[in-house]
């Protein structure tokens, strides 16, 4: 009849009876490593290596995370930023441009025209006109004021594209008359009317 000894974890005869019972005959099966006593020879390199790799495995998953954050935040920063751009620019409002255009000869005019305070934009795109024509762009207010805004050479670019030219006039934009694409000699090649 076998006596059950239980002997308490905090009891300091614990040790003794772990190591009376590893001795016992079978069913335990230990391998001899189990019943040494102290560090096996060349233990401690074997376990600066196993905790070397553990810190090298946790210092690369903590890298990963950082990088992993630093990405999140980066993006989070420039959706932000994207979105209080096109809501300021929503918010400010753009002041109402005037769209104007016109053909002649075989020539197109067509100009966006954006009020400033006092003053106008203009982006004018001109197509058709002869090759190697003299150009300017001239704007005239409804008091007759004529405001040149910008001269090029027909032709010179790619056929068929024309010109785009951006400047400005010191008209405002109600008191704009007419766009004129004029030659240096003084014709009219095309006019867009406001």
């Amino acid at each position: 009849m076998a006596v059950d000894v239980r002997v308490p974890p905090w009891s300091p005869q614990e040790p003794e009876l772990n190591e009376t019972t590893m001795h016992r005959d079978p069913p335990f099966d230990l391998p001899p490593e189990a019943a040494l006593d102290g560090r096996p020879d060349g233990g401690d390199l074997l376990l600066q290596r196993t905790l070397g790799r553990v810190r090298h495995e946790k210092a690369r998953e903590g890298r990963r995370r950082q990088t992993f954050a630093v990405v999140v935040s980066t993006s989070l920063l420039a959706a932000a930023l994207a979105g209080g751009v096109v809501i300021g620019r929503h918010l400010a409002g753009e002041p109402t441009a005037l769209v104007v255009g016109g053909i002649a000869n075989g020539a197109s005019l067509s100009a966006v025209v954006t009020p400033a305070d006092g003053w106008s934009r203009l982006r004018v795109t001109v197509k058709g006109v002869r090759a190697g024509e003299w150009c300017r762009l001239v704007v005239t207010d409804v008091h007759g004021g004529r405001f040149v805004v910008g001269s090029w050479i027909a032709g010179t670019g790619e056929p068929g594209r024309g010109v785009t030219l951006d400047g400005s006039a010191l008209v405002a934009a109600d008191d704009l008359e007419a766009v004129n694409v004029e030659s240096v000699d003084g014709r009219v090649l095309v006019t867009a009317r406001a």
